[in-house]
């Protein structure tokens, strides 16, 4: 816990303390920040033996986001495309992520915690922190782990209460990479803690980072399909439909960095040129306001929906109906 609060001291020092913001920004534009970007990074660069030397690659690369933000904003604007990019919606994003960085030690602190517990007394295979194979395998494991938990997200009521904030965007640009929700580490931490029976946490906890980092690429239009790269990666074409609201987008490509467990799951859709997709909410927000973003689904799921009636004034959701509302999928009704 007190290597995430530190963090969390870190990014907001880093962006409140204006003395030091610009070279400290500066300092970190350098080429092996803009690799581990793209998540290109060796197992012998990163690997570490404990979890207090994990550094946190989100603010070593954060003013390499601040120059991607800025300068897919004037490709946009002067290449005819700014109706693609809102300043308002931008500036939107950027306040969740802050929030988000605010309140995430929460979420992570209680997954780290559990997982070193784990790890410490109930570990099946005693993987070594300083082997290639251990970091090849989390690799795989924990971006196959974020499938798992990113289809929670978006099947299970409750949980997509936690993330709809992060779809809610009309838009479609780096920024919007940013619009995250304030608690929804508290879910996704459930599929980390798996990993917690075979790799040691400091290996997680790297490839926790970069799994995350490298899918704020994915967050832009200026690049179309990507080729055979898009084979086996999560690329921007596949993530634009997982943020599309037409119907052949809806619960799909839920990949982090790969998407072969979309491609194995049945679960993956191509892009299409004939019906590009439209992005936000089916039902869609007409607001900015950030509290009202975060937490209104949410409600609507446990006093709104629960009080539905049917044409004869009787409730639609009785006894274990109640239940199903929470933990089926969102648009659920008997």
């Amino acid at each position: 816990m007190e290597i995430l609060m530190n963090s969390t001291c870190d990014f907001l020092n880093c962006i409140f303390t204006n003395t030091s913001l610009g070279y400290r920004l500066l300092y970190r534009l350098d080429l092996t920040n803009l690799r581990h970007t793209y998540y290109l990074v060796t197992p012998n660069e990163s690997m570490v033996a404990t979890i207090d030397e994990v550094p946190n690659y989100n603010l070593q690369v954060s003013a390499w986001w601040i120059v991607f933000i800025s300068f897919e904003l004037l490709i946009l604007k002067f290449s005819g495309h700014s109706d693609r990019f809102a300043l308002n919606d931008s500036i939107t994003s950027i306040c969740a992520g802050m929030l988000s960085q605010c309140f995430k030690f929460g979420g992570r602190a209680i997954a780290i915690f559990a997982y070193v517990y784990i790890w410490n007394n109930l570990r099946i295979i005693d993987n070594p922190w300083d082997s290639p194979w251990t970091w090849i395998l989390c690799l795989f494991f924990q971006d196959f782990m974020y499938y798992l938990g990113h289809r929670a997200v978006h099947e299970v009521g409750f949980f997509w209460g936690f993330h709809a904030i992060h779809h809610s965007s009309e838009y479609y640009n780096f920024s919007t990479a940013l619009r995250q929700a304030v608690i929804q580490d508290a879910t996704l931490s459930i599929y980390d803690v798996l990993q917690a029976f075979f790799i040691p946490p400091p290996i997680f906890l790297i490839h926790r980072y970069f799994n995350e980092i490298y899918q704020f690429t994915l967050h832009t239009s200026l690049f179309g399909h990507c080729g055979p790269l898009g084979l086996v990666m999560n690329t921007p074409s596949h993530h634009r439909v997982h943020h599309g609201r037409n119907p052949y987008c809806i619960d799909r490509n839920y990949g982090g960095v790969f998407i072969i467990w979309d491609k194995l799951f049945k679960t993956f859709e191509a892009e299409r040129k004939d019906d590009p997709p439209v992005y936000g909410l089916i039902k869609r927000e007409n607001t900015f306001n950030q509290l009202w973003l975060q937490f209104h689904h949410l409600k609507e799921l446990l006093f709104d929906k629960w009080r539905m009636k049917d044409e004869k004034r009787e409730s639609i959701f009785k006894g274990v109906e109640k239940l199903k509302a929470i933990f089926y999928p969102p648009a659920y009704l008997p």
